[in-house]
């Protein structure tokens, strides 16, 4: 069977074919519908899930009753490998934004398979590095950004990682609501409307119902004050 192309950020993505096909071949495949909540925090950490298809939010239950989404993962991501390989309770709950398509893997069958692919275990290990730098950069924009440069840099971050081009422009590709973008960027709701209008008044982007059209990415970046990348 092909191999599909997996986004470049994803694990499956860094992975040359033979340790993507080899990390393929671990697990169970699995499906859940939308908006089913497939691991829930504080559980114990008995496997990891491998999306091959569809997208997930990672969303957090904080001690305020509040509940903040953190990440967005699609295709090729890993998911629950740092309860798993520390032996420690979920961190967050994962939950289904659209039908996906999985591959659950044992804790003790990922383990092995790490101890003997070394190729693997340093994509990992980017992959993780690659999380904790964008918590970081996050967490600088709460204090240096206003909240609208850091709802369209939630946008970027999420186009970057899960669109795709069509002939009208980009697709964000994940179908979330305006109050769990207004989550990940850590403002309210009203502060998302108010940039999606401005946005979609300056012909950058479109929308339709949790669907989001990217027209102008170049400009999109310029109302993030990213024309030339994340600058720290």
């Amino acid at each position: 069977m092909k191999t599909p192309p997996w986004p470049p950020r994803s694990l499956l993505g860094r992975l040359r074919r033979r340790d993507a096909d080899a990390l393929l071949d671990l697990g169970t495949p699995v499906s859940y519908p939308a908006q089913q909540r497939i691991i829930r925090q504080g559980d114990a950490a008995r496997y990891s899930l491998l999306v091959l298809h569809g997208a997930v939010k990672v969303v957090v239950d904080t001690e305020r009753g509040r509940d903040v989404v953190i990440a967005v993962r699609g295709p090729g991501d890993l998911l629950g490998e740092m309860a798993t390989l520390e032996h420690r309770p979920r961190s967050a709950h994962v939950i289904t934004c659209s039908a996906v398509q999985a591959r659950i893997i044992r804790s003790t069958e990922l383990a092995d398979f790490l101890a003997r692919n070394a190729e693997t275990c340093l994509a990992v290990a980017r992959m993780l590095s690659e999380r904790l730098r964008s918590a970081d950069r996050r967490s600088v924009d709460y204090v240096v950004c206003p909240a609208p440069i850091r709802v369209v840099r939630v946008l970027l971050d999420i186009v970057q990682q899960h669109g795709s081009t069509t002939a009208a422009g980009w697709e964000v590709g994940v179908p979330l609501s305006q109050p769990e973008i207004a989550s990940m960027a850590g403002t309210g709701l009203s502060t998302v409307e108010k940039a999606f209008r401005r946005l979609e008044s300056e012909g950058v982007l479109g929308r339709h119902y949790r669907r989001v059209l990217i027209i102008d990415l170049p400009g999109l970046r310029r109302f993030g004050e990213l024309p030339g990348g994340i600058p720290y």
